[in-house]
């Protein structure tokens, strides 16, 4: 147990060590805190020194002899997409995005149950109800669900945590028979836009993991800076190289 001393007192546990969700054979610990109400601002501040959450669960990585995941935002007003970015938008020029408050919805929880078996090879009995609920249903704040449609059917979904100075995203989850969309790069590419519009500084994007495929494709967004020994630092092909041969187990 740790006690982190910021704008008020808060008491992080020591999370009990489980399998690495991104490394196979590496083990995953976690300092948290649980907390129903939180300052946004305060929030924003964890961000920026590694935090996520899931819910109402807030989370630091603090894994023994590993520092694969590297959290990563983007400079809002710096981003420039790349031509296979902007191919990407062309292509799903169909797609209409609605922005409506988070709550339980059926249609959203079986695409998120068949995003997940299709994604993560998860068994679609083992993606229960409470859990999503508890991930994705609750937020202490301004939360909101983006559902991406094409000809009226729901074809993903994006939570996007509403910052004072930037964007958080939560989770994305798409129809697995919409996978050749690129729907993951084309929400991103969204939520920075949306960012821009706010005039947000930062859009945060979660974990970076050389080695991890399923995390590896944060890096695309450029430019974008990693928390690295506590300091955000602009990003180089060294820096990530070096983390790379270090870490990576696939």
């Amino acid at each position: 147990m740790k006690r982190l001393d910021h704008e008020q007192s808060i008491i992080l546990y020591q999370g009990t060590p489980a399998p690495c969700p991104y490394l196979e054979g590496k083990t995953w610990t976690t300092r948290l805190f649980l907390a129903k109400r939180f300052p946004p601002v305060l929030y924003e501040a964890l961000l920026s020194q590694g935090f996520r959450r899931s819910g109402y669960l807030f989370y630091q990585n603090h894994c023994e002899n590993c520092t694969s995941c590297i959290p990563l935002r983007i400079p809002v007003s710096k981003f420039q997409p790349s031509e296979s970015m902007k191919k990407c938008l062309r292509r799903n020029r169909d797609v209409e995005i609605i922005e409506t408050s988070i709550s339980f919805d059926v249609e959203v929880f079986a695409l998120y149950r068949r995003y997940n078996v299709y994604k993560h090879e998860k068994e679609e009995l083992s993606i229960q109800e409470d859990g999503f609920r508890r991930f994705l249903c609750s937020s202490p704040f301004d939360t909101r669900m983006l559902r991406y449609i094409v000809n009226g059917k729901l074809v993903g979904v994006s939570w996007l945590d509403y910052l004072p100075n930037s964007l958080s995203s939560v989770y994305f989850a798409f129809e697995p028979e919409e996978a050749k969309r690129s729907l993951g790069t084309f929400s991103v590419l969204k939520e920075i836009a949306i960012s821009r519009n706010l005039h947000k500084d930062y859009y945060y994007l979660g974990f970076y993991v050389p080695g991890s495929p399923k995390m590896a494709y944060k890096a695309r967004f450029k430019p974008h800076e990693l928390l690295i020994n506590g300091q955000w630092q602009p990003s180089t092909f060294e820096q990530m190289g070096c983390h790379i041969s270090k870490d990576a187990v696939h």
